[in-house]
């Protein structure tokens, strides 16, 4: 798959226009749609190319309006350049884009995006507290009932991770009467994937996270959500799709029935043939420990390549 990212540079002494600005976040919108789908491995180096010419473009001149414009298109394609370096499994250089993007950002709803993206690097890497704390940081410049919606959210799962059945529910409960008054609609493009069936999605998480910390009684209400948003997922949403169907089975698993647990799965690896995410193995790994603990040997037998198989990170 492949973008013309480079487009011809404007002769020297001339500046940066509109078209210029409108063309960087064309790009940066059709790249943030392969990562959707195929995974981040899939379009990094196609982000880098873009990047390299945002750095020749940035150095001419532009009117204060356009600069602005172009500061903050150039925010939006070093986060996606981070989730991407996140997705293929590169902590470090995704550290170090988000770092650039709020460098670049000067909207204060994107600075509360790229810090929820940092908070959940922290959160995939058993980091609950961690990430926690980037969530709240970023609630303090939200400034949409959305962004705060994703926030709230994203505390909720944190606080399910710790046990903290309370504070996981309330702040699940907040996050719901957010994304209710949110214009789901006019979202920026950088939270535009944060629509009913991701709110199904994560609502998932939560309550699969508090079956494993605090009761498995969550299980069944996790299993409805997640087959909420595996249903609603559109086939651009593969991957979140796929982490729908993995916490599925893991809950089909939780609550004893193995064969259910083996089917989803098997839906969810049949996805992940042109799928370039090391965040997919990860997520693997807690389903393929419980298979082995209840015997599961069909799901287990499933699921073993997957993570033996090396990761593509192109």
């Amino acid at each position: 798959m492949h973008y013309d990212a480079s487009p011809a540079l404007p002769p020297p002494q001339t500046r940066i226009g509109l078209v210029h600005v409108r063309h960087l976040r064309a790009m940066t919108s059709a790249l943030r749609a392969v990562d959707y789908r195929y995974g981040g491995g899939s379009c990094r180096t196609q982000v880098q190319a873009l990047l390299s010419w945002c750095d020749k473009a940035f150095a001419h001149s532009a009117s204060a309006a356009v600069r602005r414009d172009f500061r903050c298109a150039i925010a939006e394609l070093h986060a996606l350049a981070g989730w991407t370096a996140f997705d293929a499994g590169l902590g470090g250089s995704a550290h170090r884009h988000f770092l650039l993007a709020l460098n670049f950002a000067e909207d204060e709803d994107l600075v509360a995006n790229i810090r929820y993206r940092m908070g959940r690097v922290h959160l995939h890497h058993g980091g609950p507290a961690e990430a926690l704390g980037m969530f709240r940081l970023a609630a303090i410049v939200a400034n949409s009932h959305h962004t705060n919606a994703i926030l709230a959210a994203n505390q909720a799962w944190c606080h399910a991770e710790m046990g903290d059945r309370v504070s996981a529910l309330a702040s699940l409960g907040r996050a719901h009467d957010e994304f209710a008054r949110s214009d789901v609609e006019r979202a920026a493009p950088w939270a535009a994937f944060f629509d009913v069936h991701d709110l199904s999605g994560i609502t998932g998480a939560v309550y699969t996270s508090l079956a494993r910390t605090v009761d498995r009684g969550f299980a069944r209400p996790a299993i409805t959500a997640l087959h909420q948003a595996v249903t609603g997922y559109r086939d651009d949403m593969a991957r979140s799709r796929t982490f729908a169907l993995i916490a599925l089975s893991l809950n089909h698993l939780v609550e004893g029935d193995a064969d259910e647990a083996a089917v989803t799965a098997g839906l969810a690896v049949a996805q992940t043939g042109d799928m370039m995410s090391a965040r997919t193995r990860k997520k693997l790994e807690p389903l393929h420990a419980e298979a082995g603990r209840r015997r599961a040997t069909t799901l287990r037998t499933l699921i073993t390549p997957l993570l033996r198989a090396p990761v593509l990170a192109a």
